[in-house]
């Protein structure tokens, strides 16, 4: 497995990982008719936006894409923010269904707790996740995340769905990194 920090060349690639995740983990939670609609589209946009004039640790490391590569193929990637509260938002973590229960989760995770603590020291990571995506709950809760905060929130598809924040302390960061 390869690690690398993701350029704008990859958003394509990313956005169909992104868009099969999601397929995958929120089908029968976030609507069909979105899940197989302008889902695609939709996280293409995103990652075009998101990866526009990026360069690998512009804006004083504000953001860090990371892919996870094998036999030249995407296999999984997260994407970190520093957010204006001084926490750092682990906005995603996705991996290739077919990888899931691999180790590429964790080995993402890793690295990504690895960034924080480098670049943001004695700063708390945090997520969201779907309340009913039981089987990212059940990660996050193995790599030692607590539930610090229920709450509803409007998602991609037009819909307002239960959600999970999940938060590691600066210490558990710091213990996690790799």
């Amino acid at each position: 497995m390869q690690l690398r920090t993701g350029m704008p060349r990859d958003a394509d690639l990313i956005a169909a990982l992104h868009a099969g995740s999601w397929q995958t983990a929120y089908a029968g939670i976030m609507p069909a008719s979105f899940l197989d609609g302008p889902l695609l589209e939709d996280r293409k946009a995103l990652w075009a936006a998101r990866l526009a004039d990026s360069e690998p640790g512009s804006v004083e490391n504000a953001s860090h894409l990371l892919l996870a590569e094998q036999d030249d193929a995407l296999q999984g990637f997260t994407y970190l923010i520093a957010q204006p509260d001084g926490r750092v938002l682990l906005d995603n973590l996705h991996v290739r269904p077919a990888r899931k229960r691999s180790g590429v989760g964790r080995l993402l995770m890793s690295r990504a707790f690895g960034w924080a603590a480098a670049n943001h020291p004695g700063k708390a990571v945090y997520l969201e996740v779907l309340r009913d995506n039981a089987p990212a709950i059940a990660f996050y809760e193995r790599c030692g995340g607590s539930a610090t905060r229920d709450f509803w929130e409007s998602v991609p598809g037009g819909v307002e769905l239960p959600v999970i924040e999940y938060a590691w302390t600066p210490e558990s960061v710091k213990a996690l990194a790799g």
